[in-house]
């Protein structure tokens, strides 16, 4: 399961641009069953492109204390790579690599996407929750 290029996809398995996501919030809300929170953050601590992640995340909580985020260290729990595993199995048809963040019916792989994408996704979401 090595580190590669960012992409953001979603549980049927197409990748999308960051265009669409506002798009497939909106559409997608007549299909919600739970909560897209907490935010899964999945990482390994000898990962440069984790580290640039987590950092960010460290940073997001701060910024965002009402959003859950779990930090799922894949190096050392065997419970956190069973989940990850979950996760797999749920959005099949992807390649999945780490880091990665999962957040309601979307993935996100690679420390630029995860950075770049995260706050808008869980914003859309907290608008549409909240509205």
């Amino acid at each position: 399961m090595p580190a590669c290029s960012g992409a953001i996809f979603l549980k049927n398995g197409s990748e999308i641009s960051r265009d669409e996501i506002n798009d497939v919030i909106m559409n997608d809300l007549h299909t919600w069953r739970d909560s897209p929170f907490p935010v899964q953050f999945f990482y390994t601590t000898s990962c440069g492109s984790c580290r640039d992640a987590r950092e960010y995340f460290m940073s997001f909580i701060r910024k965002n204390p009402s959003v859950p985020v779990e930090f799922r260290n894949l190096a050392s729990n065997e419970e956190n790579r069973g989940l990850l595993n979950e996760y797999k199995k749920q959005f099949s048809g992807i390649k999945i690599s780490y880091p990665i963040v999962f957040i309601g019916d979307f993935g996100i792989t690679g420390s630029s996407d995860i950075i770049h994408v995260t706050g808008q996704i869980v914003r859309e979401y907290l608008l549409q929750l909240n509205t």
